[in-house]
């Protein structure tokens, strides 16, 4: 049996085309879709298309601001770490995932170090594309939420049990 496609795409608050790809199904549990991707595989912005170098583990929560993506190295090379978006909560229809990307993201390595990134990018957009003030209050939220859980090497950051304590 052929593996199922779940086709992901993410806008800008401003319904711009941001993130484009398809993903291979592994799960779903409740509010959680759990999708794949293998190294070398395409995915499609508006700069282009990039090519991933690592296998992916993709965590979309229809109830949560955010979705994590578990890197690892490719052929069983080991844990690279995990890039986090702060999203409006996914939507997921059976065979399409969409979600509005909010610039904010955290970078966690797999010695649980976290960066917080594109902050700049964030409070550009949220004035330049008017981010309701829920909307800036749930990233602000949910971005905590991440910090939180990968310093305690919980929820999809539990690949870092074992390893350095996380710093935040």
């Amino acid at each position: 049996m052929a593996a199922r496609r779940i086709h992901v795409r993410s806008t800008k608050y401003d319904g711009s085309r941001h993130w484009e790809f398809d993903s291979l199904f592994v799960r779903e549990e409740g509010p959680l879709l759990i999708t794949s991707n293998h190294a070398g595989q395409e995915l499609s912005n508006p700069r282009g298309t990039w090519r991933t170098p690592w296998d992916t583990r993709n965590h979309f929560w229809s109830d949560r601001w955010y979705n994590v993506l578990l890197l690892e190295k490719p052929n069983g090379g080991g844990l690279e770490g995990f890039y986090c978006n702060v999203t409006t909560p996914a939507e997921y229809d059976g065979d399409n995932v969409t979600y509005i990307d909010l610039d904010l993201d955290l970078r966690v390595s797999a010695q649980g170090t976290i960066e917080v990134l594109d902050e700049d990018e964030f409070l550009d957009n949220s004035q330049r594309m008017g981010y309701s003030p829920d909307v800036i209050r749930e990233s602000r939220r949910a971005l905590e939420e991440l910090k939180r859980l990968a310093a305690a090497a919980e929820g999809p950051f539990a690949a870092l049990n074992g390893l350095e304590s996380a710093s935040s």
